[in-house]
């Protein structure tokens, strides 16, 4: 496995380490090299010199560009690709347009995460068609250690928003700000959880010192995956704001134990839930701070959404639909 990121605890690496973790126990031997080591060439070129591997699979189509491009032997093998938001969404359609379709056309298997992105990419380039598979994230929540609301300064009485985020531009996190700036301004109880990495510096910079003086917003930063667990499941209410995903993996993880969400009507959130089903979609901050009220003000709404949003993620978010599938891919491929 070849993915871009190992430092953070981001969607590449959460990823790679979580099939890498399952699919091992399934009999797979898999190693797993971070573009983020200053070695990974050297330790790449070796071990296609000793013929170590019988299929690589890698992550993020930008990226994984650059891997064809310092080593272009590991043409010679079978290559898996699964691609993860910003790639598709962004890098696709960008500067870099070039150098990903090249390495689309390389791979063997194309894997997206929701049919919306497979459809699109068919249509934009029939060649491919028969490469893609669409198989979503297996949702997995280990058990760690017990967190309650008043370890964190909030009370029983708090209506707490989780936002599970990166601090980068795309997953817009001002717009969760200012939106329920406008519902604390009416409902004193309101409190927004930002949890995770400063991945971009300046606009992180720009989120802190936003939140400065607003003691409604707890900032906890990047925690360990094995907390989240606890961590989520102080919280009412899950937002995406994001400007495009690969998939809500956060969101859903909160989900899957019984939260409702509100997710951004863009790429990668659209054709996840039903809209006021399993939660809001919106567009905008408006649509943003009338989905909240509904959902602070009707306990009923908030609580049949929150079970059935932990029924949709046990039902198409499933690990083992997600092991299955990659071992199908793995078994057929290598």
């Amino acid at each position: 496995m070849i993915t871009p990121f190992h430092k953070n605890q981001r969607g590449n690496s959460l990823t790679s380490a979580r099939l890498q973790t399952f699919l091992s126990a399934r009999g797979f031997n898999i190693d797993r090299l971070s573009l983020e080591e200053d070695d990974w060439q050297q330790r790449l070129q070796r071990a296609l010199e000793e013929s170590k591997y019988d299929l690589v699979h890698g992550f993020h189509a930008r990226h994984f560009a650059h891997v064809f491009q310092a080593i272009p032997d590991i043409r010679k093998l079978p290559v898996l690709l699964t691609t993860t938001g910003t790639d598709i969404n962004y890098d696709l359609y960008g500067t870099t347009r070039d150098i990903v379709v090249k390495a689309l056309q390389t791979v063997q298997k194309i894997v997206v995460f929701n049919d919306r992105f497979r459809l699109g990419l068919g249509a934009e380039f029939p060649l491919f068609k028969d490469k893609l598979l669409t198989i979503p994230q297996g949702v997995f929540l280990e058990k760690g250690p017990v967190i309650n609301r008043p370890d964190l300064g909030f009370s029983p009485h708090d209506f707490i928003f989780l936002l599970p985020s990166g601090l980068r531009p795309v997953k817009n996190i001002e717009m969760a700000i200012e939106a329920l700036n406008a519902v604390h301004e009416e409902t004193r109880a309101v409190r927004l959880l930002i949890i995770g990495a400063i991945i971009d510096p300046q606009y992180s910079q720009n989120i802190l010192d936003s939140i400065k003086g607003r003691d409604w917003i707890t900032f906890l930063g990047e925690l360990p995956h094995k907390k989240m667990r606890s961590i989520l499941s102080l919280g009412d209410v899950v937002l995406n704001t994001s400007q495009s995903e690969g998939q809500p993996q956060a969101a859903l993880e909160a989900m899957s134990l019984g939260k409702p969400g509100i997710l951004t009507a863009v790429p990668g959130n659209l054709n996840v839930i039903s809209h006021g089903a399993e939660g809001f979609y919106v567009a905008d901050r408006k649509e943003l701070i009338s989905a909240a009220k509904i959902l602070i003000n009707d306990t009923a709404i908030r609580d049949k959404m929150g079970l059935k949003a932990r029924s949709l993620v046990e039902s198409r978010f499933n690990l083992e639909q997600e092991l299955d599938a990659y071992t199908s891919i793995y078994r057929a491929q290598a």
